[in-house]
């Protein structure tokens, strides 16, 4: 299974007959902050 970070706005219907865990960043309880330093760890490969 596929496991995917979203934010508030992705829209879950797109891959609803997919086998993905999506979690909202806001559920997870993670801030701007920490959501900056993923982007930026993802962004170094």
């Amino acid at each position: 299974m596929l496991k995917l970070l979203s934010d508030e706005n992705f829209d879950n219907t797109i891959v609803r007959d997919y086998c993905v865990d999506i979690v909202r960043v806001q559920d997870v309880g993670l801030s701007i902050e920490d959501i900056i330093i993923i982007l930026d760890c993802s962004l170094e490969g």
